[in-house]
């Protein structure tokens, strides 16, 4: 039977917790933060982080926390009668654990039903209409819904509430080893840029996230604005499938920023965390500098500028047009007006607005 309790009435002081958020980089980043709140209530607590292999490489190395990677990878290369067995050897790991509480912060179907699976009795998530896809089938604790739009950072921290309602959220940071950071600094520096001085440009998204990017042309004229009236050096982060956009950018621009060379997620977050501020869409390296204490501004056209707005602890501005039919999420939109709308001299006033925050500081 599942069970409608509060925080007060929830059972304390686990011995080894398993977290959920398997997908996507960004979601992963924006659960950080209340991961380490539920490190912090329960300090003697072991914590595993159960989360797909392509997202893992961002949070390697998160103090206190060993990552569960779901080899999503190779299953995808396996033949189907060699999956099945891998899944289920798999699902044996997990339940050698012994885990005596699970946190959903997924809130999906998959993450519920490794939440069951696992074998731990005690199983933490939302309630509809957060939860989708039937995973309140597999929770037996669940936290109330809140009406109205969430920021997802507010959201996630309201699991980490539920065990202890005061704990504050705080900036986890996101670990960035001596050699990435001794990676981009060495770049910089041959590139006569010092740390804390560029702005950092991302144009690209994921594909699934295609529909969200600002045209390249925009951050070419940005691009050019910021170094001719700003006299700050430019960088231009991209990912894997996003080479198009940068060579858009770079055809388009009069002055030519600085192009990164092809990185990791750990290298990526060490160039923004060495950068003085990020501008980009709503995309996960958006979250990585927020993170990483980069001041932020983005761009938002057809998703919630709520729902997946930066980390509060870190300056930020977003830039939106006002358009009746935003926010929509419609990934086939034809016309993406809310986006053709937003202007680089919009974003170049948000950019000066943080900058005059950051020397009033």
């Amino acid at each position: 039977m599942t069970k409608e309790t509060d925080s007060r009435s929830a059972p304390t002081k686990p011995q080894k917790i398993l977290v959920i958020r398997l997908s996507a980089i960004g979601d992963a980043v924006r659960t950080a933060p209340a991961v380490q709140a539920i490190q912090r209530t329960f300090p003697n607590a072991v914590i595993h982080w159960l989360v797909e292999d392509r997202c893992a490489d961002i949070l390697a190395g998160f103090p206190g926390v060993e990552l569960k990677l779901v080899p999503r990878r190779g299953w995808k290369k396996m033949p189907i009668l060699k999956q099945i067995p891998s899944f289920f050897r798999f699902i044996r790991e997990i339940r050698r654990e012994h885990y005596d509480l699970v946190v959903d912060f997924h809130g999906i179907l998959k993450s519920g039903l490794y939440g069951w699976l696992s074998g731990c009795r005690r199983r933490v998530g939302y309630q509809k209409p957060i939860a989708k896809e039937w995973n309140t089938l597999f929770t037996n604790e669940k936290i109330p819904a809140v009406s109205g739009p969430l920021s997802r950072y507010a959201r996630n921290f309201l699991l980490a509430r539920y065990f202890h309602p005061g704990v504050k959220e705080q900036n986890p940071g996101l670990p960035v080893s001596f050699e990435d950071r001794t990676m981009a600094e060495t770049f910089l520096a041959k590139n006569g840029i010092g740390l804390k001085t560029a702005v950092f440009l991302y144009p690209g998204t994921s594909t699934r996230g295609r529909y969200k990017r600002w045209a390249p042309e925009n951050y070419a004229k940005l691009s050019d604005s910021i170094q001719l009236k700003l006299h700050m050096p430019v960088l231009v982060g991209w990912g894997p499938g996003e080479e198009e956009i940068v060579d858009r950018l770079m055809e388009t621009a009069n002055e030519l920023p600085v192009v990164l060379p092809a990185t990791t997620m750990k290298e990526l977050g060490a160039f923004i965390g060495a950068s003085r501020i990020f501008i980009g869409g709503d995309t996960g390296p958006m979250h990585i500098a927020s993170l990483m204490g980069t001041p932020v501004v983005t761009i938002f056209g057809p998703s919630d500028p709520i729902v997946n707005e930066p980390a509060r602890f870190t300056p930020f501005r977003i830039v939106t047009a006002s358009v009746d039919c935003s926010p929509c999420r419609n990934k086939k939109c034809s016309h993406l007006k809310c986006l053709t709308a937003v202007t680089p001299n919009m974003v170049m006033d948000a950019l000066k607005a943080v900058l005059s925050e950051q020397n009033q500081g």
